[in-house]
């Protein structure tokens, strides 16, 4: 018993034992409430956490559906664009252009060159005049490269050069002309003809000479086609000559940079060809060169000193041969099918990309960005890159000159009078 009442009296004899004892058991009630309000409080935590993470998803998912939506959409509007075929025009412009019956236009880039025996000017797509140069010639010869272009005068002396803003400069030759061509920065490589010797000289737009090099029948032969690159550093020229009674081609490469001082006349490189004529060699920019033969097509490759790449024969008669930098085109007369024509198209590398069948007489074949252009006077077929019929129709009026205008849809349209912006449907 006195164990029992000292425990009691010590219990409560304590300092502060009796409200230690309260505050005891309302800390340990404290304490549970707390708990329990704490877990409480976690799992209102996890429910929000749970509640916010559900959110995202759905809002990920509607996201992807809609995302995946827009994509088939895009796929479906991109697949029924490429697949569209046009079946007529209208014309959303038209301006007055006037012009002598008797002369030439053709695109240059963008803009119309204008040509005649009288004189040349240069024209924007609405008409207006950007400059005009008056000369006499008896038989006017043009060469282009980009917007840059020479005419000259076959057997006459003088070139003249300019590009779509203006005149650069006359060339006055000492001999009589045969053939030239010119670069983007208005060099003029020009076959000139002296009896016995045939020379070829270079010279700028502002027409001084900086650099010749002469050939012979008995050596090189004669040149019957010339070209230079767009920088005016490397000139082709196709020569031609007898050898035992048999026809031999040859084509030469000149070098007129500081790589072709270290050769000879600066020839860097050449080859022949046997039983072949060569009329034309032409430069795809400044690393790539192709030549078309009577019975084969070549292609070059290298910037200082050009070697062969590819040489692939042909059995049919080229009717035509049209290009730009990136392509070659080789038309033929198509016998083995229902059509007229067809096309063989070569890009840079010498493979062949597409083969097209067509069955109107042309007047011009040309590449474009957004495909190939067919035309005459009074039609006009348009394929893409993919060989898909974009366009066949007629035209209202004569066509003088087709202007592609980098849509599939949009294009100029030069006429005797007028100048027409006109849009597929």
């Amino acid at each position: 018993m006195a164990e029992i009442r000292d425990f009691n009296r010590n219990q409560y004899l304590l300092k502060g034992g009796k409200n230690k004892k309260g505050n005891d058991i309302k800390k340990e009630n404290k304490n549970h409430k707390e708990k329990n309000t704490g877990q409480n409080n976690n799992r209102d935590q996890k429910s929000m956490d749970s509640m916010l993470a559900r959110h995202r998803q759905l809002k990920l998912y509607t996201v992807l559906a809609v995302a995946a939506v827009a994509a088939v959409v895009a796929i479906g509007a991109y697949i029924q664009w490429k697949n569209k075929v046009y079946v007529s025009y209208s014309v959303v412009q038209e301006n007055e252009w006037l012009r002598a019956s008797e002369s030439k236009t053709i695109n240059l880039k963008g803009t119309l060159f204008t040509y005649s025996n009288d004189g040349m000017s240069c024209t924007d797509l609405k008409g207006k005049t950007i400059w005009n140069q008056t000369y006499e010639m008896q038989n006017p010869v043009i060469r282009t490269c980009n917007k840059t272009v020479a005419v000259g005068d076959y057997n006459g002396r003088k070139i003249y050069v300019a590009n779509a803003q203006g005149m650069l400069g006359t060339i006055e030759t000492t001999l009589p002309i045969r053939d030239f061509c010119v670069s983007s920065n208005g060099v003029v490589a020009a076959v000139l003809d002296d009896s016995s010797v045939t020379a070829i000289y270079l010279y700028s737009a502002t027409g001084k000479s900086f650099a010749d090099f002469k050939t012979r029948m008995s050596n090189s032969g004669y040149p019957i086609a010339v070209d230079i690159s767009n920088d005016g550093s490397l000139v082709a020229v196709s020569y031609i000559k007898a050898e035992k009674g048999k026809v031999v081609s040859n084509i030469g490469f000149y070098n007129f940079s500081s790589v072709g001082q270290n050769y000879t006349d600066n020839f860097v490189s050449g080859y022949g060809y046997p039983e072949a004529v060569i009329p034309l060699v032409h430069f795809m920019g400044n690393d790539t060169i192709f030549a078309v033969a009577d019975n084969r097509i070549m292609f070059f490759k290298g910037k200082q000193t050009p070697e062969s790449l590819s040489e692939n024969m042909i059995s049919e008669e080229i009717q035509s041969v049209f290009y730009n930098e990136s392509h070659v085109g080789l038309v033929f007369y198509n016998t083995a099918a229902d059509t007229k024509y067809r096309i063989e198209i070569y890009d840079t590398s010498a493979k062949k990309v597409r083969e097209l069948m067509f069955d109107v007489e042309y007047k011009d074949i040309m590449f474009d960005s957004t495909g190939i252009v067919i035309y005459n006077d009074s039609e006009c077929i348009l394929y893409d890159w993919d060989g898909r019929l974009k366009y066949q129709g007629a035209f209202s009026d004569k066509i003088i000159c087709f202007v592609p205008g980098g849509s599939i849809s949009r294009h100029t349209l030069v006429t005797e009078a007028s100048i027409q912006s006109i849009e597929l449907q």
